[in-house]
């Protein structure tokens, strides 16, 4: 199962693909990033993020989420979903098959994205994995995780992530921009209110 550099993914070889990682690893579930890059490397990782996103192949091919992974995204979306509820907003938590998380005041698309910091040989950082390019939500909600606590959140628009599948926030970052703009909620409140027929 090697890799070379330029290998054609098509939908049919990343499913094939992941099958025989998880044959190889001996799990009856979705194999994660890290388990997948130390069976094969990077590069079906890659494709995967590139073409829908690990959530969108779970589904895709009925397999289940590492139980750590699912529960320590759902259990952000909760913090979050709850921080929206104590601002005033109304907030309708979405099912898993739905390509964002929450509904705000029944208009406003948000997926949430968590990440621990990762401390590498090139600093300190977390890393939000987007999935695709192109964006089926109005904004993120970014929440930066350090011991178990949530110390920076960025509240981003989808159009200015077009094209960014990968996200990497260090402890300064031109990201920070975004830190609690809980006010684009507003602003797409208003946008929304604005359509009429």
């Amino acid at each position: 199962m090697g890799y070379t550099h330029g290998t054609k993914w098509t939908d049919e070889l990343i499913a094939e693909e992941i099958l025989k990682v998880k044959t190889t690893l001996c799990i009856d579930r979705m194999p994660s990033n890290s388990e997948i890059k130390k069976v094969v490397g990077c590069a079906l990782g890659n494709a995967i993020s590139k073409h829908g996103g690990f959530k969108y192949w779970a589904d895709k091919l009925s397999l289940k989420f590492k139980n750590s992974e699912t529960s320590t995204g759902k259990e952000y979306e909760q913090k979050i979903m709850n921080l929206l509820l104590g601002k005033g907003y109304e907030v309708e938590r979405m099912t898993t098959k739905h390509p964002y998380d929450l509904l705000v005041n029944q208009n406003i698309k948000v997926d949430v994205k968590v990440s621990n910091l990762y401390k590498g040989p090139k600093g300190e950082f977390h890393t939000f994995n987007l999935e695709k390019h192109n964006h089926n939500c109005d904004l993120f909600i970014c929440a930066c995780v350090t011991d178990g606590e949530i110390v920076k959140t960025l509240v981003v628009p989808s159009k200015f992530l077009m094209k960014v599948s990968q996200l990497s926030v260090g402890n300064t970052s031109i990201y920070d921009v975004f830190k609690d703009r809980y006010d684009f909620i507003e602003k797409y409140e208003i946008f929304y209110k604005g359509l009429n027929i």
